[in-house]
């Protein structure tokens, strides 16, 4: 392929498992945008301002080189909207109270409603968001859209600890907690493809071996995970997954989810190498990822983040089916001049020769 690709090219082609001009680099440079946005963390963080939050995208692009933005505001915009009250602390991410959640007992998940997606809080703001990318970088740039999936919408809203006890408690109730929820879900990943979201992310933590069994998963999300990236496929977009916990189940979102795309901090549960997950999974699905955002985007120094990227990269970029990125967000409160240097490594070391 010739040089000069746009970064949606790019990103096209590693998708379909094909080497482009260069490996396409994605940092999750989602909260991180509000410094060139004009807004504070918590200002960005609470969505309302939209033109601002578009603006602080397409300038972050402009000075990073990168090649897709991501929407994700972070992951109590479902809850919110269900009617969860949300902390906002200024300098870190948004997160439930969990000092007085919207699910107090097993009889609370009967009070979970429907909603329109396209109409309520921050999930309103994520498609608007997606259209104004779309009209100003649709043509050039990988949009993608972003949703948290049932089960770990239902434990922002319970408390973690309490959810996974319901889980064996009270299986019944939050079963039917779940349905209300995919319906809405559904709603919510269709309106972001008809905004413009050339692929929308599912984030199913859940599956993974650091949280719960294939077993306990299959039976609360599996059947959920289907429904939503069915209607993802149905509305003309990509279906990518995200998924930062350990050991994480490939087979189990292979299987429930068929993904084109699993982004990732650390290596599928059976593996026992980077090297091991390239050669098993490789060929099946794109990876997406998985430079360490701690200790490695936002802490790491020049030389540690160029030799990260360069090993990444002489693992996985082979046959395409390889997007660099960091492994979760890039913090938002990291040096935008380390995703900088991601992007800058990741040209050095990703073009073909």
């Amino acid at each position: 392929m010739k040089n000069g690709l746009t970064g949606l090219q790019r990103v096209t082609a590693a998708l379909q498992h094909k080497e482009a001009d260069r490996v396409p680099v994605a940092p999750l440079v989602c909260g991180a945008s509000h410094r060139v946005a004009g807004l504070s963390y918590e200002e960005w963080a609470r969505g309302g301002n939209v033109e601002a939050m578009v603006r602080g995208h397409v300038d972050t692009l402009k000075i990073l080189g990168h090649d897709s933005v991501v929407t994700l505001i972070d992951l109590s915009v479902e809850a919110e909207a269900f009617g969860a009250e949300i902390c906002y602390p200024g300098m870190s991410t948004p997160h439930p109270n969990y000092e007085k959640p919207f699910v107090q007992s097993a009889a609370d998940y009967g009070k979970i409603g429907k909603i329109n997606p396209r109409k309520t809080g921050r999930m309103k703001t994520v498609i608007d968001m997606i259209g104004g990318l779309s009209r100003e970088i649709g043509e050039t740039h990988a949009i993608v859209g972003f949703a948290y999936g049932s089960i770990g919408t239902l434990s922002m809203m319970r408390g973690p600890e309490k959810f996974f006890m319901d889980l064996m408690e009270y299986p019944d109730e939050v079963l039917g907690a779940i349905e209300v929820l995919d319906e809405v879900l559904v709603d919510y990943v269709k309106a972001q493809a008809e905004a413009g979201a050339h692929a929308v992310c599912v984030d199913h933590l859940y599956c993974s071996g650091s949280i719960l069994s294939k077993s306990l998963w299959e039976r609360f999300e599996g059947n959920s995970l289907r429904r939503v990236c069915n209607a993802i496929r149905e509305a003309g977009a990509i279906v990518a997954l995200h998924n930062c916990g350990n050991d994480i189940y490939f087979d189990m979102s292979e299987k429930w989810a068929n993904p084109t795309a699993i982004s990732h901090a650390f290596m599928a549960d059976d593996v026992n190498s980077w090297e091991e997950q390239k050669l098993k999974w490789g060929g099946k699905i794109a990876s997406i990822g998985w430079i360490p955002p701690g200790p490695v985007a936002m802490l790491g120094t020049p030389d540690e983040i160029e030799e990260e990227v360069k090993e990444e990269i002489e693992i996985f970029a082979k046959d395409g089916g390889f997007i660099l990125s960091t492994g979760c967000e890039f913090p938002p409160n990291a040096p935008l001049w380390n995703a900088k240097h991601i992007v800058e490594c990741s040209q050095k070391y990703g073009a073909q020769l």
